[in-house]
């Protein structure tokens, strides 16, 4: 999540959860429990990782944005890093320009199963 946050930057906490909703579909990784919730997609863990990194620091929220802070953490994926970078660098690349509508629209594609 972190890598992913430093490449987008300052983003909203919606779109962070979308973007890290993507990585962990289409990266088969199945890290966190997602639901769609009035129209916002969202997950306890995802929450809770955002809790951690505001104590620790590396984090900072403003309203509904996140900033990341803290550039030497390292969130240290193991023998996975590789793998969750090509998966985040693919994503950015590819939905990372798209609105929030249409990420919206892919989410709920895969969501469905249809995408």
């Amino acid at each position: 999540m972190v890598s992913a946050l430093r490449r987008l930057g300052r983003v909203s906490l919606d779109r962070l959860a979308k973007v890290i909703f993507l990585v962990d579909k289409l990266g088969g990784f199945d890290t966190f429990n997602w639901d769609r919730i009035d129209l916002v997609i969202t997950s306890p863990e995802f929450i809770s990782v955002i809790e951690q990194l505001t104590k620790t620091g590396v984090v900072k929220t403003i309203g509904d944005f996140i900033i990341p802070l803290n550039n030497d953490y390292d969130p240290g994926c193991g023998w996975l890093e590789n793998t969750v970078q090509s998966i985040i660098d693919y994503v950015i690349k590819k939905y990372g320009g798209l609105s929030d509508g249409e990420l919206d629209d892919i989410v709920e594609s895969i969501m469905e199963g249809v995408y």
